[in-house]
């Protein structure tokens, strides 16, 4: 890693891939190996942004897609300018549970904003501003849906049917062809991923 610059990672995929329990796996690797390092989420990750996330998330919301993209771009300016890009300055690794990527698939192309309009305004906007490396987990939608279930705390995506889950599945597909995504077999043991991404940073840093 740059002595000078940080390292940013983000963790993408679908609902129920894994990718919460693998951050908190990588923290306890870095915090014992002393590298420093902070995590932060999207949407959110300030104090703005996460009462962003709180309307955007909300099961019954009468927001509509502009708007909704809208108040993620805004929040995701808020993230980047207050606690990404202070961090990078210090040297310091991020690592984001969800960034941009998330925008362009759910927004962009399950609810039909479009992912090239999604990536445009993200362009423009955000100068394009996007992570180093980005894990991105596999999972079936079939075993999504077995995860989902054991699942108590839900948010609205979590209640949606088989064919949303196949569209996100088909979505990270289409936005994954390029040699910043790292791909996970979610459906693989935790130890097995854990030791993947460990060897990866370890590479990268």
């Amino acid at each position: 890693m740059n002595k000078k610059k940080g390292l940013f990672i983000s963790f993408e995929g679908p609902e129920a891939s894994g990718k919460s329990s693998q951050i908190l796996l990588l923290q306890k690797y870095l915090t014992t190996k002393k590298i420093p390092f902070i995590t932060t989420r999207e949407p959110g990750g300030t104090k703005l942004a996460e009462s962003l996330r709180n309307l955007i998330l909300k099961i019954k919301s009468d927001i509509n897609i502009d708007e909704e993209i809208l108040m993620l771009m805004a929040a995701r300016s808020h993230h980047i300018n207050n606690v990404i890009k202070p961090a990078l300055d210090k040297g310091i690794l991020v690592i984001s549970d969800r960034f941009a990527d998330s925008t362009f698939v759910y927004q962009g192309y399950v609810n039909n904003f479009g992912i090239q309009k999604a990536k445009s305004l993200h362009k423009n906007i955000l100068n394009n501003f996007l992570p180093h490396k980005t894990f991105l987990f596999n999972l079936s939608s079939s075993k999504i849906i077995a995860r989902l279930k054991k699942r108590k705390s839900k948010n609205k995506y979590d209640k949606l049917e088989r064919n949303f889950h196949d569209q996100v599945n088909r979505g990270y597909e289409l936005i994954s062809k390029n040699k910043r995504f790292i791909k996970i077999d979610a459906s693989k043991s935790i130890t097995s991923i854990n030791k993947k991404i460990i060897n990866t940073i370890n590479l990268l840093i």
